[in-house]
């Protein structure tokens, strides 16, 4: 197998265990539901309410933002810095990666900041 479809091939424990569940009467191939505390998503609504709520006050903690939507702080957490790309500085929320525009404009409002940087 590892000849004709290289690394990309399924390990054979892997193969004998989808083996055992078909030989146990299993015919659904999609990941079965697991016992345990439900995931909330992460969805684009939630997103744009927690980046409006930042933008309104820069000095908010997740624990106040958890509160106010009704979510876990975990949550909120990845929210803050995977999806929307924030960091604490100076205890305010501040994008981690500033885009082209941003750029541009710090570099016009003092380039001798930046050059020190360059060296």
């Amino acid at each position: 197998m590892k000849e004709v479809y290289g690394e990309q091939c399924l390990a054979r424990c892997i193969k004998f265990r989808w083996c055992q569940r078909y030989e146990a009467g299993r015919v659904n191939i999609k990941v079965m539901p697991r016992p345990g505390q439900a995931h909330v998503l992460t969805n684009s609504a939630t997103i744009s309410v927690v980046d409006e709520l930042i933008r309104q006050n820069r000095r908010i903690t997740t624990r106040e933002v958890a509160v106010e939507l009704s979510i876990s702080k975990g949550t909120v957490h990845h929210i803050i810095h995977k999806k929307l790309g924030y960091g604490k500085g100076c205890a305010q929320w501040v994008p981690k990666h500033l885009s082209e525009n941003q750029k541009t404009a710090r570099w016009e409002l003092d380039p001798s900041a930046t050059q020190e940087f360059l060296h």
